[in-house]
């Protein structure tokens, strides 16, 4: 391709891009002060050092919760896409818990109970996809993701990411497919109204994405009891505890956002900064 033509194809990509992603209403590439300046009310144990949410410390008997500070108007009938990447690290106590929700509630009820409560117990009208790192008796062992309601920690359409339900100290947690092996996690959750149909995608840092969660049949926009929800995070530890840390986080309105468009790669962000420069050459040049 000539140089001249390399910049006007890149900016046709990058258009592109933008306009498969013209419902995100929540874009966070990090969150440096974020708990600070407004746009996340941050409460319970949660801050924000240095680029990331930390829901819960590693230490014990912690509950926190970050989530936006007004409701947002979903697409019709509740719909919603969304993807934000998580580490759970520093695993301790009595074994690593207890894990973190992905919520939307109706009202800015905050924080719920702590421990296998996972911050989210207790809280009413609402919805949330768990990542629950804690044996508690429930299907999915200590390592499950699994959908909620109305507080709940009941879980419908439970799955243990990459098979591996067994996730303990002294060191079997470490095993790839354990959510609180230290290494970066990636979500995808996509709700589509019109279908009342809900997909859950995670994938671990090196192993291949993996839909947990398929064609889930849930009328969000009836337990919300409202088209606009308060949308964000919730953790908690106990006995066993572990640093509960979102690193990113985009949010749609639409079902734009997918495994193919959402958190990018770590190789697609390197050809994005060399595109971004051969375009800038190329223009340099002409």
């Amino acid at each position: 391709m000539p140089r001249a033509l390399i910049a006007p194809a890149i900016l046709a990509l990058a258009a592109a891009a933008t306009q498969a992603q013209a419902g995100v209403v929540i874009d966070y590439a990090n969150f440096t002060g974020a708990c600070g300046d407004g746009t996340l009310t941050c409460v319970g144990s949660a801050a924000t050092p240095s680029s990331v949410l930390r829901l819960t410390p590693a230490a014990g008997g912690q509950a926190g919760a970050g989530y936006s500070t007004t409701a947002l108007t979903l697409g019709t009938g509740a719909t919603f896409s969304t993807s934000f990447q998580f580490q759970l690290s520093q695993a301790g106590g009595i074994n690593p818990a207890d894990g973190l929700t992905f919520v939307l509630a109706k009202a800015t009820n905050g924080l719920g109970i702590a421990g296998g409560g996972l911050g989210y117990q207790g809280v009413p009208n609402s919805v949330a996809i768990e990542f629950d790192t804690f044996d508690n008796g429930e299907v999915g062992g200590s390592n499950h993701v699994g959908v909620d309601k109305n507080g709940s920690l009941a879980s419908a359409a439970v799955s243990s990411p990459y098979g591996v339900s067994n996730c303990q100290l002294p060191s079997s947690y470490l095993a790839d497919g354990c959510m609180s092996n230290g290494k970066v996690w990636s979500a995808f959750i996509n709700y589509d109204g019109s279908t009342q149909k809900l997909n859950v995608s995670v994938q671990q840092q090196g192993l291949a994405l993996i839909q947990l969660v398929s064609d889930y049949s849930i009328d969000i926009a009836s337990v919300l009891g409202s088209n606009s929800a308060f949308v964000g995070f919730t953790a908690a530890t106990g006995a066993g505890l572990e640093n509960h840390d979102i690193l990113n986080w985009k949010l749609a309105n639409d079902t734009s956002i997918t495994p193919g468009n959402g958190v990018p790669e770590p190789a697609s962000l390197a050809l994005l900064a060399v595109a971004g420069l051969a375009a800038w050459g190329a223009r340099r040049r002409q």
